[in-house]
């Protein structure tokens, strides 16, 4: 596949993007080469006066805001297939957040937030395909403070473990998460303690559940984890 079609490739992948032909693709797309960066990079998103959305092709980037004493708080995780920027098409946010590479590499692509707007105005449908991607991420960020409000620490350190895992469709009842997550930053995600954190891996740990190394988060019953949170009101 010739390196000009490669964007096509990685955006057709998306269900938002399904739908768009190659050219309408190309309108999108400002950049010649997607950006890449590795483990551990801060990813330096080009400065522009003009409001842009990103896509994450591959890879995982913790979204974090830095206190004055230098402290990282983590924010939220964002994996592939993840939007991000102005999504409402309304406002331009005023939050100085970063973007840190947790896996091995990533890759994000860019677009003007005004050329999505030319796209829609002349493709209804995808208009609609973004309305309603839009809805439902705005429903999944509701859901989560309805979680942190309402449901005990374990529902929702289970809600976001099967969370980091769905995206990547795992064909068994077992999955390995890589170690990217610190006990202090699952704590933060799920609005508790460190000492919580431990305590709840220890549990799970002895129903079997899953096991945490110093590399990764073997999940070893993932049917496990969507029956208990089947009954989960």
């Amino acid at each position: 596949m010739a390196s000009g079609n490669l964007k096509y490739w990685y955006l057709h992948e998306h269900r938002l993007f399904r739908n768009l032909s190659f050219s309408e693709i190309d309108a999108l797309c400002i950049l010649k080469k997607f950006k890449r960066s590795k483990k551990n990079e801060f990813v330096d998103l080009p400065f522009s006066d003009k409001e842009r959305i990103y896509f994450i092709k591959k890879g995982i980037i913790k979204l974090i805001s830095v206190d004055d004493n230098g402290e990282e708080q983590l924010i939220d995780i964002l994996q592939k297939g993840d939007i991000f920027g102005d999504l409402n098409l309304e406002r331009q946010s005023s939050d100085r957040e970063l973007l840190k590479v947790v896996s091995d590499e990533a890759i994000i692509c860019t677009f003007y937030r005004e050329k999505l707007e030319e796209v829609m105005v002349k493709k209804p449908e995808f208009a609609l395909n973004y309305i309603k991607f839009v809805g439902f991420n705005f429903k999944k960020l509701e859901n989560n403070y309805k979680n942190i409000l309402f449901k005990d620490a374990k529902t929702r350190l289970l809600l976001l473990i099967k969370r980091l895992i769905e995206k990547e469709q795992p064909l068994g009842n077992a999955y390995n998460i890589p170690k990217y997550l610190t006990q202090k930053d699952l704590a933060q995600l799920i609005c508790t303690t460190r000492q919580t954190i431990i305590t709840l891996i220890k549990d799970l740990e002895s129903d079997g559940i899953l096991e945490m190394s110093h590399k990764e988060i073997v999940i070893k019953d993932v049917d496990a984890i969507n029956k208990f949170l089947e009954n989960v009101k």
